[in-house]
């Protein structure tokens, strides 16, 4: 058996723009990203990409929620 050749980088990016057209579960996304074989730099920038590639709405849902939890965390009222 043939060892597969690593996926290039334009080829996850192309993986995760495909994954988020289709609808899959941005966990999903996620997860596919943070197993990929490339550095921290590279692992964040193909997440921001897949975030960008998602509903406005839930963008703005999810923030407001992350910063609700911050701010529950700092103390700040």
């Amino acid at each position: 058996m043939r060892a597969r050749a690593p996926l290039s980088l334009d080829q996850c990016q192309a993986q995760v723009e495909d994954m988020m057209e289709r609808g899959t579960a941005f966990s999903h996304v996620e997860d596919a990203i943070n197993t990929a074989p490339f550095s921290e730099l590279h692992k964040a920038a193909l997440w921001l990409l897949a975030w960008s590639l998602r509903d406005r709405m839930q963008q703005r849902q999810d923030a407001r929620g992350m910063l609700a939890a911050a701010a529950d965390g700092w103390g700040v009222p």
